[in-house]
């Protein structure tokens, strides 16, 4: 048996620093993802989003090698998100996937890597889905002020503000999602993209892809009404100052007279 553990440890993993101080064995290496083989029958598995993917490691290793790749982690969270998955061997029965395992003939490199793949998958989908879910609930809340008062009880920067990091949220979100790209390995491997799509199916990671792209739809729907609201509130502002001074003209005018006039 495999045991397969994934936290999404912080925002990001500064990888290339990180690959020059980690001695363990490197099997494979892109821009956004390291694998290692980690002693014996032990492997590690890092991504760039914040992602450190453990199989059959005892949970004492597992808090050393955290508490290691956390110095080269943007804003490590004291509360991480995990997974936990598990891998059966057994070559008298056939591939299959339930909630929280798996079935292989058989277990080598490229089929542990495409399991961890798939948990690490699973894993950043969860904080990508929490995040999304608070700008939500943000947003939500403003609606109903606006609905109940007809107006967004917030001031001008705060909502800048708060555009900008919902802005900033769903770009990282989108950018960082080819995640869910299929790996070259299973394109040249029948049986490797066969677990593949059999993880990809148990993790129900298009499901919660499209939620979080339905989540990021009525973010961006509602960011733009938003930006119309405050530019609507600047208008305004402008038209009052614009009166006020063309008031300050005309009694100037009417004093200037009444002045000449005595």
């Amino acid at each position: 048996m495999l045991k397969i553990t994934a936290y999404q440890i912080g925002e990001s993993i500064d990888l290339k620093k990180f690959k020059s101080d980690f001695a363990s064995k490197l099997l494979s290496s892109t821009s956004f993802e390291l694998f290692y083989a980690y002693e014996e029958n032990s492997y590690l598995y890092l991504f760039n989003y914040g992602v450190v993917i453990f199989a059959d490691f005892s949970e004492i290793d597992e808090s050393k090698v955290i508490s290691f790749v956390e110095s080269y982690t943007s804003y490590p969270f004291t509360e991480k998100l995990s997974e936990n998955f598990l891998v059966y061997i057994d070559s008298q029965k056939p591939l299959s996937f339930s909630y929280n395992s798996a079935n292989v003939p058989e277990l080598n490199d490229e089929l542990i890597k495409i399991c961890m793949l798939n948990v690490g998958h699973s894993v950043v989908l969860d904080y990508y889905l929490y995040e999304s879910k608070k700008l939500l609930l943000t947003i939500t809340d403003f609606t109903t002020q606006l609905e109940k008062y007809g107006k967004i009880n917030i001031n001008k920067r705060d909502m800048l503000k708060f555009i900008g990091k919902a802005l900033n949220t769903k770009n990282k979100i989108i950018d960082e999602l080819y995640i869910l790209d299929a790996p070259d390995i299973v394109w040249e491997n029948e049986y490797l993209s066969k677990v593949n799509n059999g993880l990809s199916k148990t993790f129900e990671l298009n499901t919660r892809f499209k939620e979080i792209e339905y989540h990021l739809k009525i973010i961006e729907d509602n960011l733009s009404n938003f930006r119309e609201l405050l530019l609507h509130r600047e208008n305004k502002m402008l038209e009052i100052i614009i009166i006020i001074l063309i008031l300050i003209e005309v009694f100037n005018l009417i004093f200037s007279k009444i002045f000449i006039h005595w």
